[in-house]
């Protein structure tokens, strides 16, 4: 783990901790749906990931692998539901030069059918500093809890 100890490595680290904040927020934007005819993003899902990213999820039985295959995957996971909103909350962001980690909270609002459900999940992201700035690496969804409505 770096040090920071001048000014510059301070600022540096503020600096990358607020911009995988945005990524996050990006992504998550990216996946949101339903409202003033917003679609899932997929031609946008590149410019937040590493070309060799990795989506896994043991709950979900999801182990995706690239770019491609994510895109898919959540092609596949998003057609049937109508709503969805993304809220990362609580991060935790360990910067450690050009790699980073993050740990996030996760409520997600989503409508399958017009039965709105709520979701409360974790989620930890590892990041990498790439020359177009940081993309996310590896995402490792965690369920936590479901309420369905009836």
């Amino acid at each position: 783990m770096n040090d920071y100890t001048t000014l510059e490595q301070r600022i540096q680290r503020l600096e990358d901790i607020e911009d995988i904040k945005k990524l996050t927020a990006t992504y998550s934007d990216h996946v949101n749906k339903g409202w003033l005819g917003k679609e899932v993003a997929f031609d946008k899902l590149a410019s937040v990931f590493t070309a060799d990213a990795t989506w896994t999820s043991a709950a979900m039985n999801v182990d995706a692998h690239g770019i491609d295959a994510i895109v898919e995957m959540l092609r596949e996971r998003t057609a049937g539901g109508t709503f969805a909103m993304h809220s990362f909350t609580n991060p935790i962001i360990e910067v450690d030069g050009d790699t980073a980690t993050g740990n996030w909270l996760l409520w997600v609002a989503v409508a399958d059918d017009g039965h709105p459900n709520e979701v409360h999940q974790s989620e930890d992201l590892r990041y990498t500093r790439t020359a177009d700035g940081w993309r996310i690496q590896a995402l490792n969804l965690h369920f936590g809890q479901m309420l369905l409505t009836p």
